[in-house]
């Protein structure tokens, strides 16, 4: 398990190597969903850090509170704690980025914003900044597999 802003740093390195930047809401977005995609295939939380319900889809506050401090586009991975990203791991990161990497942030919210899913249960059940919890998470990606 990961400190979320490791997962940030890197998709904001990845982006890097390909001479892109992601906005803080991409890098929200992507990490959240790398963690749903983790516990779908290994049963298992890919970050240690608390999911919360914002206006705009789930955030992992720790994540944003380090980010915001270089504006809307970061382009500097940020301190964080623990391993660097094992190979497996970093694998599963490479096809989130590269299915979802490119995609706008409204269009990423928009997808995390699905009726029925994670963030609108939390809403429903707790209002803004009510958390996320794996047990929400899980199921709506094993639903998602079983779609597609």
């Amino acid at each position: 398990m990961y400190d979320a802003r490791q997962i940030a740093n890197w998709f904001v390195n990845r982006a890097a190597q390909d001479r892109r930047t992601l906005s803080i809401m991409q890098l929200l977005k992507l990490v959240y969903i790398s963690h749903g995609w983790h516990l779908e295939m290994r049963r298992s939380p890919l970050i240690m850090n608390k999911i919360e319900a914002w206006k705009y889809g789930p955030v992992i506050p720790d994540v944003y509170n380090a980010f915001r401090r270089q504006g809307v586009t970061p382009t500097a991975p940020v301190p964080a704690l623990g391993p660097q990203v094992a190979p497996h791991d970093a694998h599963l990161l490479e096809q989130i980025y590269s299915g979802y990497g490119k995609l706008p942030a409204m269009t990423l919210s928009d997808l995390t914003h699905e009726p029925g899913g994670p963030w609108d249960t939390a809403i429903k059940n707790g209002g803004l900044f009510s958390p996320i919890t794996d047990d929400l998470i899980l199921p709506h990606y094993q639903q998602k597999r079983a779609r597609a």
